[in-house]
Order: structure tokens, then sequence, then C-alpha cells
């Protein structure tokens, strides 16, 4: 059994895991949610692409939600199975850290030109708020994933860490759905959908630091690739 205490070099290595395995997660999940703008686009050309989106999204805001934030959840928490194994338990939660400044970068890639161009405390406030979850929720659902498959549960930790990413990542599609049809309510859905998304991102973490000592603590032989 690996006793050996990470070095900083070490930490370094996998935090470049994480980064590589979300990056792996991210190609497959765009080109999964480019699908039905793709159909769209082949049957009824780029004329109508924006007509028929639009209006496929504002009348199944329940469908486009699961679909979005289950796609993102399936193959981000998926690589992230996979990606555990790939270090010694002391390093689990610097894979997580890594999977999460890829997410931290894309949502900079997303929101920084707008706040740059238009400087707004609100978009500043989300932004941040979006930073904050994903610092503690991939470290924490990281973590939960190494030890349910150092004990021989990871499938059904994994369904657990898709469940509670797909809750975030849907319910942020909803809720910018939501708001479009019901722009008098945009404060109370976002001060709803934040105060929910940063309640399970803390539970995950904490339940993620759980089982970190539980793994600290374990004589199991861990499975590494």
């Amino acid at each position: 059994m690996d006793v050996r205490l990470p070095t900083g070099k070490d930490k370094i290595v996998a935090v470049g895991v994480g980064i590589a395995f979300m990056v792996l997660a991210l190609i497959p999940q765009f080109i999964t949610q480019e699908i039905p703008t793709i159909i769209i686009l082949v049957r009824y050309g780029v004329g109508n692409l924006i007509k028929i989106m639009t209006t496929f999204e504002l009348s199944n805001p329940i469908i486009w939600a699961l679909f979005v934030g289950g796609t993102a959840a399936v193959y981000q928490e998926s690589m992230k199975f996979f990606s555990v194994n790939t270090q010694s338990k002391y390093l689990t939660i610097w894979i997580g850290l890594g999977f999460a400044l890829v997410d931290i970068a894309v949502l900079f890639f997303e929101s920084g030109s707008a706040l740059i161009t238009s400087f707004s405390w609100t978009l500043l406030i989300l932004i941040a708020l979006n930073t904050f979850s994903s610092l503690i929720f991939h470290p924490g659902t990281a973590l939960m994933l190494k030890y349910g498959r150092t004990v021989r549960k990871g499938i059904y930790f994994l369904l657990f860490t898709i469940l509670l990413h797909g809750i975030e990542d849907g319910g942020l599609v909803y809720a910018d759905i939501y708001v479009l049809l019901h722009k008098n309510l945009y404060t109370e859905v976002i001060a709803v959908f934040w105060a929910v998304t940063i309640c399970i991102s803390i539970a995950a973490f904490v339940i993620g630091m759980k089982y970190r000592r539980r793994l600290y603590a374990s004589k199991v032989e861990e499975n590494t690739i």
C-alpha cells in the first residue's frame, strides 16, 4: 500500500490529470449538446435555426434542462470516475481541483468578455458564486468517487454524483429559460437557484471530506491504473 505523502510535484501532476480528463469530458459533451442544432440545421437550414431552437427550448424547458444538464453530468462525472484511479487516494482532491479549474476557465471564457465590455456587479457576483461552487463541488465528488471505487461500490457513487451534477447544471439551464419567460421574477429565481446550488456544492464537499478521512484510515488496497 502506498503510504508516501504527496509532494508538491505530485499535486501539480494530479491537478494536470484532472485538467486532462475534464478536457476529455468536455469534447464529447459539447459535441452531444450540439446534435439537436445540427439536426435542425440539416433539415431546416440556417434561416430557421434560431427560431426553431428558441421555440423548442422555451416550449420544453424541462426536457432541454435534462438534456443539457444530463449530458454534462454524465460525461464529466464518468471521466472523473476513471481519473481518480490514476493516482493515489492522497491526490484525489487535487484531481478534483483540476476539473474545477477547467470549469472556471470555461466560465471566464464565456462571461469574462461581457464583464470587461460592460461591467455589472450582478454578473461579477454570479461569476464568483459559480467559481466558489466549482472549487468545492469537483473536489468533493472526486473524493466520493475514489472512496466508492475503493470499497467496490463505485457505480452507486457515480450515479449519485451524476445526480448532484445534473441538478446543478440542469437547474441552471431551467432557471435561464424560466427568467426569459418571467422577467419580473429574475431576482427571485436566481436567488433560489444559487441557494440550492451552493447548498449542494457545500454538501458534496462535506461528504467528500468525510470519505477522505475514511480513505486515509482505510487499509484496503487501492486499485490504480
